[in-house]
């Protein structure tokens, strides 16, 4: 499972650490905390797999696997409600 963005949304990482999207039709801006925009960086140096970068961030968190997945879990069924990402 991979997960992407959908087209017409930029990710980018503010200065003070939050993940921010940002729909290039509407305008619109997403802002998520820090937690969030560690699970993108993740995300995105894991090639998009959700199970790596879970894993990964696990690990570098010394927290529980199964935890942090239910964690990305949680946070990528907010992305796909608004539109933000795709799962391929």
């Amino acid at each position: 499972m991979r997960v992407r963005l959908e087209q017409g949304i930029v990710a980018r990482v503010t200065r003070n650490g939050q993940l921010e999207l940002i729909s290039e039709r509407s305008g619109l801006r997403y802002r998520f905390g820090a937690t969030a925009a560690a699970m993108w960086i993740a995300l995105q140096q894991q090639g998009g797999s959700l199970e790596q970068a879970a894993g990964v961030l696990a690990w570098q968190w010394s927290a529980d696997p199964v935890a942090t997945r239910r964690d990305f879990d949680v946070w990528l069924e907010d992305m796909l409600r608004a539109g933000l990402v795709r799962v391929e």
